[in-house]
């Protein structure tokens, strides 16, 4: 796999009037293309900022972030951002929900309607189309959320801890259908996350960040051993799941507030 994303000596620091506070110091990583990353770290330490800066929502106070070798801004490069809570608008179907992006970007067209109802069929929510969010699980929800970011066709898909709002169950039931999504859909994601679990059992690579001023202190590649095609729920079982469990919370332990 190529480079697709390389982050280099990034800084960035919230400026108020009283003073100003460092967020990120010296962040330094690099995403292959195709690769699932995630990135865990204490809570409140910036990790959602550096998705802020990676979308280019926000500039870095100082070094910079490529994509394919050019400047983010420059590199024609689609990035999908999928955040904590779905934003379905409550007044639209699914159906309307998935198209709002096309409509914003005014390229809604008649072939969106074909490949939008392919991906409600493939995905399980054709029934649901004409339904309100009201009448959603959280899991369908979320589905329709992934689906509508990937009807952008984005190169990069950014999610901010797309699974926090839903209960034990459904969390282990969605992560394996985002999963496969992502996968099926040949996508580079990189997945902000306080589960460790969770990043174990969906990552190629995690990034371990300390508290803040946010640093990149630890790196773990990903191997687990399973029989058949791997899923989230599947990887929690893999011999080398409790190993890396425990590696990663060693880096973590000193940080008291890390939950």
């Amino acid at each position: 796999m190529s480079e697709l994303l390389s982050v280099n000596h990034l800084c960035y620091s919230y400026h108020n009037l009283a003073q100003e506070t460092e967020v990120l110091e010296d962040i330094n990583f690099q995403v292959k293309e195709g690769e699932f990353l995630a990135i865990v770290g204490p809570s409140g330490c910036g990790k959602s900022t550096l998705l802020s800066l990676i979308a280019g929502l926000i500039a870095p106070s100082s070094g910079n972030i490529q994509i394919k070798g050019k400047a983010a801004k420059d590199s024609g490069i689609n990035i999908g951002y999928m955040l904590q809570k779905d934003h379905l608008l409550d007044w639209r179907t699914t159906l309307k929900n998935l198209t709002l992006g096309l409509e914003i970007q005014h390229k809604l067209s008649e072939s969106s309607y074909i490949m939008i109802n392919e991906m409600l069929e493939t995905y399980g929510l054709i029934t649901f189309k004409d339904s309100k969010p009201i009448e959603l699980s959280g899991g369908m929800r979320q589905r329709a959320a992934l689906i509508r970011t990937l009807l952008l066709e984005p190169d990069i898909l950014l999610l901010d801890e797309p699974f926090s709002a839903l209960d034990y169950q459904t969390r282990l039931e969605v992560s394996d259908d985002i999963y496969g999504i992502i996968k099926k859909e040949q996508k580079t994601a990189i997945l902000i996350t306080h589960d460790i679990s969770e990043a174990i059992s969906m990552a190629d690579r995690v990034v371990i960040l300390t508290r803040r001023p946010a640093k990149v202190k630890a790196e773990f590649d990903i191997h687990l051993t399973m029989e058949g095609e791997k899923t989230p729920f599947r990887a929690r079982s893999a011999p080398e799941f409790s190993d890396y469990f425990n590696w990663i919370w060693k880096e973590l332990n000193q940080n008291a507030s890390f939950v």
